[in-house]
């Protein structure tokens, strides 16, 4: 499985300013809050939505839904690895997930915002109790 909700934060070495002598802050990256799961072909499919996320909120993203590209690029059967990055962001910023569903292909939408941990518990959970231990993922 693998939670495009993420909120991870750039711990490495901050750089000081020199003129007015303050660290710069860590830039929070966000996703839409989705959580995916490898199908039998090596895609991404939509498992389950955080409560209240970007993708859930907007109604245009449903369960099953594979993931075939973000922003223009070909995801399609790509390892998680590869994808992750793209879909990670600054919040406010906006993602087009090409999606394939019951053989049409559509675009969508989404701004990324940030989840709380709770929400992106909730939603990994929820994916596991549909029967999916099997496909989990690093």
């Amino acid at each position: 499985m693998f939670d495009c909700a993420c909120f991870r934060t750039d711990n490495g070495p901050k750089p000081r300013n020199s003129t007015q002598g303050s660290t710069m802050q860590a830039q929070e990256e966000c996703g839409c809050g989705i959580v995916f799961g490898t199908d039998p072909s090596g895609s991404l499919a939509c498992r389950s939505f955080v409560p209240g996320g970007p993708a859930e909120s907007s109604g245009l993203v449903q369960k099953g839904d594979i993931l075939a590209s973000v922003d223009g690029c070909d995801v399609l059967r790509k390892p998680v690895g590869q994808v992750a990055p793209l879909l990670l962001g600054k919040a406010g910023s906006r993602v087009r997930l090409g999606l394939q569903r019951n053989g049409t292909y559509l675009v969508v939408e989404l701004e990324r915002r940030p989840s709380t941990p709770a929400g992106a518990l909730t939603a990994f959970m929820g994916a596991m109790g549909n029967g999916e231990q099997g496909q989990r993922r690093p």
